[in-house]
């Protein structure tokens, strides 16, 4: 992340940053089968008596794709630029322009979250 706050002149003030993200993360099947048998080891007592199918809603040995749904691989690119200028010691008017993009370069459970986003902000500041 990168950001710069300039004065050109006694009324004006320019403003921007520059930021990008990359994510990475996954996990591995073979992790969780082998610390986490069965699920009332995890859960620490007997579910069964709660439910019959409860052991199975937490058994990893029943979860079938954990490695494939947990990857992640994603990059976010952030573009801010904004101009204030000051029409009296009180009264201010500002502009500010946001830009987001967001790459998921490993779609799985809800789909492509990649997504481009542009928006401008109007801006009256009062100082007292």
């Amino acid at each position: 992340m990168v950001g710069t706050d300039i004065k050109p002149a006694p009324k004006i003030g320019l403003n921007a940053t520059l930021s990008y993200t990359k994510g990475m993360g996954s996990i591995k099947d073979f992790f969780f089968a082998s610390m986490y048998p069965t699920g009332d080891v995890k859960l620490d007592y007997n579910v069964s008596s709660l439910n019959p199918n409860m052991p199975y809603l937490y058994d990893v040995a029943y979860i079938n794709g954990i490695q494939n749904y947990s990857n992640l691989d994603f990059s976010e690119f952030d573009f801010t630029f904004g101009a204030t200028y000051r029409l009296t010691n009180t009264i201010g008017l500002g502009l500010h322009y946001f830009y987001d993009k967001f790459t998921d370069k490993e779609p799985y459970v809800y789909g492509d979250q990649g997504t481009e986003v542009q928006s401008v902000l109007g801006v009256l500041t009062y100082r007292f």
